[in-house]
């Protein structure tokens, strides 16, 4: 995808199919990451002035804990939510090893951000229409879940004297036990974080309303789009052996991307100073129906913290209610590819309906790269 860059094990923006294998570490650790968005029925750029998007980020400060922090107790409706997804998706015991006991975690991260590039954001589109918008996976389960598999790939492979891809990059029949156990646990992680994003979307809008009363999200307009995943798909691709056009089902990874399939609603975010796409799929076979899940970096996290200064950062920031702490600068917009160019080299994979404009952005502090001594 136009966003690549580098990443543990496999590049972020990547997709592939096959038709027997899954690589649990392709998918990566945070399984079901992805960003969903809602417009606000009612509230407009000009209704928020800047004591009133002061005041909903302090809030959604309050309200959304972030980094590495979590709920000190589940929210009202956790309980209910994790045995919904029980329901629709039978968990394995391992799922359910991890869903035991009073201090449960899954539950307490229920309604979390976590760090890194995941973001809660206000933003308003070219009509002036104000949106809610944020970014966040499965935190800890699905990072836990992901290792296991990874673990149990390895497995695999050795007893069968396999010799392991580059990066780690193990794999397992889709049929075998380990992958079918595989698949349905990915699934579940995938639901959880959905429901994860679909908790914090209740609070940001709560936040939203302390300050506009009159906002009224539009439910059915939600947007949600999912980047670290894999689903079997019927494909439609030319057999680079043959040169034949071949119609098959097959297992679609995609790692730091987003499906675009015809006339499917998708987001694609730049940096925390940009701004982001509402887009509309277009179904390219060349590409998996795929898309890129965002900009991609052009610096590493180290490089940028040891490049860019604060006064950069807080320029690039200037006009939008955020935190320019040192400890995100690594996510500063420098960090980033031109989202633009980006989205040009993509115009046969998506149509754009909407650009969308930060007006509020919160972001979580994870782990903080290290500076060199003469950068400070």
């Amino acid at each position: 995808m136009p966003d690549v860059h580098v990443g543990k094990g496999i590049a972020i923006g990547t997709v592939f199919a096959s038709s027997k294998y899954i690589c649990p570490n392709a998918v990566g650790v945070d399984i079901g990451c992805g960003v969903c968005a809602i417009p606000i029925g009612g509230l407009y750029r000009e209704d928020l002035s800047p004591d009133k998007l002061a005041q909903i980020q302090r809030r959604l400060k309050q309200l959304i804990p972030t980094g590495f922090s979590e709920h000190k107790s589940p929210l009202p409706r956790s309980a209910a939510v994790l045995e919904e997804i029980c329901h629709d998706h039978e968990p394995s015991p391992w799922i359910l090893s991890m869903l035991r006991g009073r201090d449960c975690k899954a539950a307490k991260q229920l309604g979390t951000l976590g760090g890194g590039n995941h973001f809660l954001e206000v933003v308003h589109d070219e009509t002036g229409q104000v949106w809610a918008m944020l970014h966040s996976g499965s935190r800890n389960i699905g990072n836990e879940t992901a290792r296991r598999y990874d673990r149990l790939a390895q497995q695999w492979m050795a007893e069968r004297s396999v010799t392991p891809p580059a990066g780690g990059l193990n794999y397992i029949p889709v049929d075998s036990e380990a992958g079918r156990r595989y698949l349905a646990d990915m699934e579940w992680c995938q639901r959880y974080a959905l429901e994860n994003r679909r908790a914090m979307m209740g609070l940001v809008l709560e936040a939203v309303a302390g300050a506009a009363p009159a906002a009224a999200p539009e439910e059915r307009r939600l947007i949600n789009v999912h980047h670290n995943y894999c689903e079997c798909r019927r494909c439609r691709y030319t057999d680079p052996r043959t040169g034949r056009t071949e119609e098959r089902d097959l297992w679609v990874t995609r790692k730091g991307a987003t499906s675009a399939a015809e006339g499917q609603l998708g987001i694609i975010p730049g940096s925390m100073g940009v701004g982001s796409y509402v887009t509309l799929g277009r179904g390219n076979p060349n590409s998996w129906s795929s898309c890129s899940h965002g900009a991609g970096r052009r610096m590493s996290r180290t490089r940028a913290a040891n490049t860019i200064q604060q006064d950069e950062f807080e320029a690039a920031m200037k006009g939008i209610v955020c935190d320019t702490d040192p400890r995100v600068i690594d996510e500063a917009p420098q960090a980033y590819k031109d989202l633009d160019a980006v989205m040009r080299l993509q115009q046969s994979l998506v149509d754009i309906k909407h650009r969308l404009t930060p007006l509020i952005n919160v972001k979580g502090f994870g782990k903080v790269p290290k500076r060199s001594r003469r950068s400070g």
